[in-house]
């Protein structure tokens, strides 16, 4: 068959107050004289959204319009996808029709159980207190594939038990470099107050999920970020809040899976609050990287209680007997004065950065075994790579300058588990595992699971695309159109990509049955002496179910 895959801290909150009014339309935002907050002040306290909701976000819908009814549904029924111009358009009870067609204040139920192919983006724009979930779906739920899902300037969106899968293409319809797979992206009004809960999100071309631009309070909690479509593919998260450097509240990232991709899986750049706990980031070469684009904002970081898995060659190969790579990664630098865009000042915040309670493990390529986890200085977690040959694995740190001796202050109510009981949980309740009697994964979710409880690279470098599909292999020998071939002929192809077996068919016709039961692992089998002398096509199968 085809494979594709607690001991507790409570840390207290501070919630903006609303500024004296003014008309100041330029940053600093926050200083006097004030004006209003891109993305609006902050809720009040209150019950969070949903039980179990948590970080900067948890307090979404804590005030909604009047014309918001939580006990009306409308429901997604239909798997099917339209183009604006398309006869019938627009398809009701599909997914499409309810994010882009519908407005106003509603909730979202999808009861698909498969998946559901995009014809092109799907985008929620300028809209307010909207929810989408897959949790009453029927079997593994609905997985939302061929495109992009895109959550642009909306405010007060939860966004619970779905999958995306932007890469897994259509041949007709090829994609740009730079697809994600789910986009939340703040680019006039702003976005403010988006969480997205047990949600698997991966197979992307680029960035899995992204939050960029002006963002306030969001938060990714219990999913599954990872896989790619390209070997080489940068698929982690991307952040990078444009305006974060007003005093405000951010992004929380907590008890996620986020792993397999070549390069980067996490990556956040500019000002503003991030609170990253409770994650298990496992098999990619550069696991968390921070910069500041703006050449002087680098993100106030707390670090908290995470699980690093690392088993790969550094990013830049192993020079010097280096066979691993610190988690948290920077070319850090002491001027700003024509600085690249890739590099953290080490004036970014003053103390920028809190590290306290991860756990890193590491896999010593040339003995080929685990190490002890390391846990003790955790400031030797940091890898300063603005030193382009260093002589020593896991060295040189980031300069203490950047290190901050206490936790920037955090929601309240938020409980942070001990990181010795991180993995266990992690794998055990992450992504989209619908909440019924027996919640399970799908098959490219559980591999990803099972790849990071032990350390495997699914997608190793270099490797072909991979769509989520088996590819097509390619028959070798005899060649195609080939004449006075011997009826006891060995059949050779080059494999294919994601591939477990293939099937072969033999015959006169230009669909013929299979020549024998079942598929082969092998990539080269002989034809039988039985075969008569005749014109004969051969039809190799890419995939056995």
């Amino acid at each position: 068959s085809l494979s594709l895959m607690l001991c507790a801290l409570t840390i207290r909150s501070t919630v903006a107050e609303d500024p004296p009014p003014g008309g100041n339309t330029e940053p600093p935002y926050g200083q006097p004289p004030y004006w209003p907050h891109p993305c609006g002040w902050s809720p009040e306290e209150g019950t969070p959204v949903f039980t179990g909701a948590m970080g900067w976000a948890k307090f979404a819908f804590h005030n909604p319009p009047q014309n918001y009814n939580p006990n009306s549904w409308i429901q997604v029924t239909s798997a099917a996808d339209y183009l604006p111009g398309d006869p019938g358009a627009p398809i009701q009870n599909t997914l499409r029709w309810a994010v882009e067609h519908l407005t106003g204040p509603r909730n979202i139920k999808v009861l698909v159980n498969g998946e559901i192919k995009l014809k092109t983006m799907l985008r929620m724009a300028n809209q307010s207190y909207v929810k989408i979930t897959g949790e009453y779906a029927t079997g593994i739920g609905p997985t939302v594939t061929g495109d992009e899902f895109s959550i642009k300037d909306c405010n007060n969106i939860v966004l619970r038990y779905m999958r995306f899968r932007s890469g897994i293409l259509d041949p007709e319809n090829p994609h740009y470099h730079c697809g994600r797979s789910l986009n939340i992206l703040g680019d006039q009004t702003g976005c403010n107050d988006i969480i997205v809960d047990h949600c698997s999100i991966g197979a992307s071309r680029d960035d899995n999920i992204s939050v960029s631009g002006k963002i306030c309070r969001v938060t990714v909690q219990n999913c599954i970020i990872g896989g790619a479509v390209k070997g080489t593919s940068y698929a982690g998260i991307g952040s990078e809040p444009k305006f974060g450097f007003f005093p405000s509240e951010s992004l929380t990232f907590c008890r996620n899976l986020i792993t397999n991709t070549f390069a980067r899986q996490l990556l956040f750049c500019s000002g503003g609050r991030v609170d990253f706990f409770n994650n298990v980031v496992a098999v990619g070469a550069t696991h968390l990287e921070l910069l500041a684009k703006d050449g002087v904002h680098g993100p106030k970081i707390n670090i908290i209680d995470n699980v690093f898995r690392t088993v790969n060659f550094p990013y830049w190969g192993n020079k010097f007997g280096l066979y691993y790579e610190d988690p948290i990664r920077a070319k850090v630098v002491e001027s700003t004065v024509n600085y690249p865009a890739d590099v953290l000042p080490m004036s970014t915040n003053e103390e920028s950065i809190y590290l306290s309670g991860n756990i890193f493990y590491r896999y010593h390529l040339t003995n080929q075994d685990w190490e002890q986890p390391y846990t003790n200085d955790q400031w030797n977690f940091t890898y300063d790579a603005q030193i382009a040959n260093p002589t020593t694995p896991g060295q040189p740190n980031f300069s203490t300058d950047l290190r901050r001796d206490n936790a920037w202050p955090m929601p309240n109510g938020d409980t942070i588990l001990d990181a010795g009981d991180v993995e266990t949980h992690v794998l055990a309740n992450a992504g989209c595992r619908l909440p019924t009697s027996q919640p399970a994964l799908d098959d490219y979710d559980q591999d990803l699971v099972d790849a990071a409880a032990v350390g495997d690279r699914l997608y190793p470098f270099p490797a072909a695309d991979n769509d989520g599909f088996p590819g097509t292999p390619i028959l070798l020998s005899p060649a195609n159109q080939a004449t006075g071939v011997s009826t006891t002929v060995t059949l050779t192809w080059k494999e294919s990509d994601e591939t477990d077996c293939y099937q072969i068919r033999f015959g006169t016709t230009d669909d013929p049955p299979p020549l024998i039961p079942g598929c082969i692992t092998e990539t080269e089998w002989q034809t039988p002496s039985t075969l008569i002398t005749t014109q004969h096509n051969v039809l190799l199968a890419d995939h056995c179910y």
